[in-house]
């Protein structure tokens, strides 16, 4: 269920000609939003879940090309790297996906145009939603990897755990902004006593950590490239566990993934956490140990 100061505070990082047609929405709805759809010549799709919501509003070019430059603070260029990854985000973590014309410099995406729809993700801060996580597992989290689908939870139950582990020296690597949603470097989420290294690039954030702020544990969203596999190591050799996620719907299509099965053969993680699925946010499917995943 999303804290209506959340939805709120999403839908401030839109133009108000935008954010103000959703003043007539009811209050149910914004209580169990979890994602805003723009499109071009389309209705406004409010996605809850359950049951979409439609505001019967089709968006113009102009308008979806105004709230991608309020997403931005109206300084595109500042978000270049983000962009060229496919999203922006914004105060208090929530994250605009986007989808456009794709840039090409020397063979790679080098920025987007014509953007022709945004997927507004409300993120969400859930006190006491890694509780059983944290019981299961006798409170032993280093070497924990988060598994699920997009919108099972993941990054969720990660700053759950951050906040609850202050007697841990933890260094946050957050990429993307999601897990302590920095403003002007101080975080707006809970993360405990966790030192936060804001928009650093997850293998050089990782990197960085180690030289400098001694870590027993190092967290970060989403791992799962070559570069991540070799940051992992580092890490492996300098007595550093970690915490992450991974994206995948079961173990088998983990198993797939050959770069997350690179970071697993190198003894970094001793527990894969699968989660339902986005269904059920934050839930438990199974504890699979990783030798199990081996055998």
């Amino acid at each position: 269920m999303t804290n209506m100061h959340e939805f709120e505070q999403a839908i401030s990082g839109l133009p108000a000609e935008t954010s103000e047609r959703f003043a007539e929405i009811p209050y149910a709805v914004k209580r169990s939003t979890r994602e805003i759809r723009l499109r071009a010549g389309r209705p406004i799709c409010i996605v809850t879940g359950q049951e979409d919501f439609f505001i019967d509003h089709k968006m113009t070019h102009t308008e979806l090309f105004e709230c991608f430059r309020s997403l931005c603070g109206y300084s595109v260029h500042s978000h270049a790297e983000e962009i060229r990854q496919g999203f922006v985000t914004i105060q208090g973590g929530h994250r605009a996906g986007l989808c456009g014309t794709a840039v090409y410099s020397r063979g790679e995406v080098s920025n987007m145009r014509n953007i022709s729809s945004i997927n507004l993700r409300i993120a969400r801060q859930i006190k006491g939603s890694a509780n059983e996580l944290i019981r299961r597992l006798n409170g032993k989290m280093g070497g924990t990897l988060l598994v699920g689908a997009p919108a099972s939870g993941k990054t969720t139950l990660l700053k759950d755990i951050v906040r609850q582990m202050p007697d841990h020296k933890i260094t946050v690597v957050d990429s993307r902004g999601e897990l302590a949603a920095c403003v002007c470097g101080v975080p707006q989420n809970d993360v405990g006593n966790a030192d936060v290294l804001d928009g650093w690039q997850k293998a050089e954030g990782m990197m960085l950590a180690i030289r400098s702020m001694a870590p027993d544990i190092i967290v970060c969203d989403e791992i799962g490239d070559r570069r991540d596999a070799q940051a992992v190591e580092c890490c492996m050799n300098a007595g550093v566990k970690l915490i992450a996620t991974a994206h995948a719907g079961s173990l088998e299509e983990l198993t797939k993934r050959r770069h997350i099965m690179d970071i697993l053969s190198l003894g970094a993680f001793e527990n894969i956490v699968l989660l339902e699925g986005k269904n059920a946010p934050c839930k438990i499917h199974s504890i699979c140990p990783v030798g199990e995943l081996h055998a």
